[in-house]
């Protein structure tokens, strides 16, 4: 039988204004989704690039995010 020990997402997303990177943080907190940011960047046209790992599917996270 096989069991998953622990399980996260590695994302890399795309936002359009700073308003809706709070937006998704805040939901994610609001959700108790444990996440972990890796890499934020502002692009010069005002856009974000976030890499995310998150918790998958209320999971543990195991040391994935330490």
């Amino acid at each position: 039988m096989k069991r998953i020990i622990s399980a996260c997402v590695e994302q890399t997303q795309k936002f359009e204004t700073e308003n809706d990177l709070e937006r998704y943080i805040n939901s994610l907190a609001r959700k108790r989704i444990k996440y972990k940011i890796v890499d934020r960047k502002q692009d010069s046209d005002n856009t974000v690039m976030l890499k995310i790992i998150m918790q998958h599917s209320n999971f543990p996270v195991g040391d994935y995010l330490d």
